[in-house]
C-alpha cells in the first residue's frame, strides 16, 4: 500500500435517513460507433407521481442492434430532492463472465462500538455496516464504494458512498453507520455493496458484480441469532429487460427524484438513460397504528407489556403526540402524551377471560387512527405439581433404584410475577426410610421383597407444597433366569428390559446387572438371544 493510502483502510460514514422519490420520464442514450451494433437502454417508472408507502417500479429494455441482450449488468442510481443518493444497485442479467477488477467480500453488520457480526437488528437502533473491497489487478484503482440497505418492504433505510484508491493486491474496508427507524418493517431485509470507477450518474461503470445479503429486522431482539442463512437474491433471467423496485417510507420528502441507469455489456459497450418521478406532499394522512404485547397469553395478575413503537406518523415532519390504551377489562384508559410520548404501557388483568385491546394514536395534525387485538388472560397455575419416575421399573432386592422428580412442574407466583422454583424434594420410600434432597434425583435400595408406597413431597420458593405417591414392587433376587420381573412368564416385559440396557457395561447409566445373563460384563446379543429363544415359556 502506498504511503498515501496507508491511513485510509478503515472509514466511518454517517448515513442520514433515506428520503423518497418522484419520477418523470426523460431518456438519453449513449451509442457505440456506427460501425458496431448499437447497445440501447431505456429507463422508466410505472407512474409519474407517488405518495407515501407506494411501491416505485423502475425498469426498461436493453437491446443490441435491436435484439434483447443478456449476460450484462445494469446500474441504477436514484437521487432524492436534495440531490443526494437514495439507492445504488447493480442488477445482474444472465451470467456476465468477464473478469472484474474489484472483489467485494466480508459484508456484515455489527453493533455500534463493536466489530462482532450480528444478523438481527432491532428497530429504533443504530448499527454499522462493514464490507471489504479488494483490488485483484496489477495497477492501483480509484474505487467508488457504495452501500444501500432496505427493510423487509424494500423501503431504503440508508445509502452512502466512499471514494478511495486501492493499491494492487490490497483491500480497503469502509464502515458505514445505519439507522434502523422505528417504522422499519420487521423480517427479511437486504444489504447491498457495489464498486464503480466513479459515481454512476456521472458515467461511472461497474468494477464488480453486486454483493447482496439478507439480515433480519426485529421489534424485540438483536444479535447473532440461530436461523438458516438466506441465499442472496438471484439474477434476472429475461434477456433485454431489467427491473427493480423500492417502497416509499411513511415520511417521504416531497419533490423530484432522479433515476440514472447505465447498461454495461462486454464487449458491446455502454448505454445510459435517465428519468425522474415525483413524490407528492404527504400532509393530511392519519397515523398508522400498530402494537404488540408480551406475554402473548398471560396468567391473571401477571404484568403484560404493551409496545406501540411500530406505530408511525404518516407524512414528512409529522409526529405522534398521544397513545391512548383501552385494555378492554373496564379499567380506566391509559393515556401517554409528551414530545415524544412513551409508546409502551403495562397492564395486569385481574380476571380471567378474553379482552379486546384498543389503541388510539393521534399525531400533531390532530389526525388519529385505531387498532385492536384480543388478549386471553388465563387462571394462575398457582401451585407446583409433584411427579416422579424410577428405574429399573421392577427392581430386585438390594438393587439400586434411581428416583427422578425432574418432571415435576413449577407454579406461577403472584408475588414474584414469575414461576416459583422448587426448593426441595422429600422422599418417603415406604420402608421406614426418608430423605430430603435439593435436586430432583436420588437413589435407594430395598432389602426385602414386597410392594412399597413411595411418597414425594415438593416445596417451592413461596412455601407451597404438593405431593404424590406411587407403588414400587421389589422382586426376589432368586427369580429364575430370563424371567427378569418374576411374573412367571418370559414375555415382552423381559425382552424390553434387556433391550433397554443393550450395549451397557458396568458404570454405564443404563447398566442392569440382572439382564447380563452370561456374566460377561456387557449387555449384547448373547443376552437377548436366550430370552427371545425362551419367549412365552414358564421358567
Amino acid at each position: 500500500m502506498s504511503a498515501k493510502n496507508k491511513g485510509r483502510k478503515f472509514f466511518t460514514l454517517t448515513v442520514s435517513a433515506l428520503l423518497i422519490f418522484t419520477v418523470a420520464i426523460t431518456t438519453t442514450v449513449t451509442l457505440l460507433p456506427s460501425t458496431q451494433a448499437v447497445l440501447d437502454i431505456t429507463a422508466q417508472t410505472d407512474q409519474a407521481t407517488y405518495v407515501l408507502r407506494q411501491k416505485v417500479t423502475i425498469g426498461g429494455n436493453i437491446t443490441l442492434g435491436g435484439s434483447p441482450v443478456s449476460n450484462m449488468v445494469t446500474i441504477v442510481q436514484v437521487t432524492n430532492p436534495l440531490n443526494t443518493s437514495f439507492i445504488y444497485r447493480t442488477l445482474q442479467i444472465g451470467n456476465p463472465t468477464q473478469t472484474w477488477p474489484i472483489s467485494i467480500t466480508n459484508m456484515y453488520l455489527s453493533p455500534m462500538g463493536s466489530n462482532d457480526p450480528i444478523n438481527t437488528v432491532k428497530t429504533n437502533s443504530e448499527v454499522r455496516a462493514h464490507m471489504t473491497f479488494s483490488n485483484i489487478q496489477l495497477t492501483a484503482r480509484t474505487v467508488y464504494m457504495t452501500f444501500t440497505a432496505f427493510d423487509a418492504n424494500m423501503v431504503p433505510l440508508g445509502a452512502a458512498a466512499f471514494t478511495g484508491i486501492i493499491d494492487p493486491g490490497l483491500s480497503m474496508s469502509p464502515t458505514f453507520s445505519l439507522s434502523i427507524p422505528s417504522w422499519a418493517c420487521p423480517g427479511r431485509a437486504l444489504l447491498t455493496a457495489n464498486a464503480y470507477d466513479g459515481e454512476p450518474r456521472g458515467g461511472g461503470i461497474a468494477l464488480s458484480l453486486e454483493l447482496a445479503s439478507y439480515f433480519c429486522i426485529s421489534r424485540r431482539q438483536q444479535g447473532m441469532l440461530q436461523y438458516p442463512a438466506l441465499p442472496p437474491p438471484p439474477p434476472q433471467t429475461t434477456p433485454g429487460i431489467y427491473s427493480t423496485n423500492i417502497t416509499l417510507p411513511p415520511d417521504p420528502r416531497a419533490g423530484q427524484y432522479g433515476v440514472y441507469v447505465l447498461g454495461q455489456a462486454i464487449p458491446a459497450g455502454l448505454s445510459s438513460a435517465s428519468t425522474s418521478f415525483n413524490v407528492q406532499d404527504s400532509t393530511g394522512y392519519p397515523p398508522q397504528t400498530s402494537f404488540v404485547f408480551w406475554p402473548a397469553t398471560p396468567y391473571m395478575n401477571v404484568t403484560v407489556n404493551f409496545d406501540a413503537s411500530s406505530s408511525t406518523a404518516e407524512g414528512s415532519g409529522d409526529k405522534i403526540t398521544k397513545y391512548e390504551w383501552d385494555f378492554g377489562d373496564g379499567t380506566p384508559r391509559t393515556i401517554k402524551t409528551g414530545n415524544p410520548p412513551n409508546p409502551t404501557a403495562d397492564h395486569t388483568y385481574q380476571q380471567k377471560g378474553t379482552f379486546i385491546i384498543v389503541l388510539n394514536v393521534t399525531d400533531n395534525e390532530g389526525l388519529w387512527s385505531t387498532a385492536s387485538k384480543p388478549i386471553k388472560a388465563i387462571p394462575e397455575r398457582a401451585w407446583p405439581t409433584a411427579n416422579f419416575t424410577w428405574t429399573p421399573e421392577n427392581p430386585l432386592i438390594n438393587e439400586t433404584i434411581t428416583f427422578d422428580a425432574s418432571n415435576s412442574t413449577t407454579g406461577w407466583s403472584e408475588k414474584t410475577q414469575s414461576y416459583s422454583p422448587i426448593q426441595n424434594y422429600t422422599w418417603d420410600f415406604g420402608d421406614g426410610n426418608n430423605k430430603t434432597t435439593l435436586t430432583p434425583t436420588t437413589t435407594h435400595n430395598y432389602t426385602s421383597l414386597g410392594s412399597y408406597t413411595v411418597q414425594l413431597a415438593i416445596v417451592d420458593a413461596d412455601g407451597r407444597t404438593n405431593m404424590t405417591t406411587a407403588l414400587v414392587q421389589v422382586l426376589n433376587a432368586t427369580i429364575k433366569i430370563y424371567d427378569f420381573n418374576g411374573d412367571g412368564v418370559i414375555d415382552m416385559k423381559d425382552i424390553r428390559r434387556v433391550a433397554k440396557a443393550f450395549g451397557a457395561t458396568p458404570g454405564s447409566p443404563n447398566w442392569d446387572p440382572v439382564v447380563d445373563t452370561n456374566g460377561d460384563g456387557v449387555i449384547d446379543m448373547k443376552d437377548i438371544r436366550p430370552v427371545a429363544k425362551n419367549f412365552g415359556k414358564d421358567p
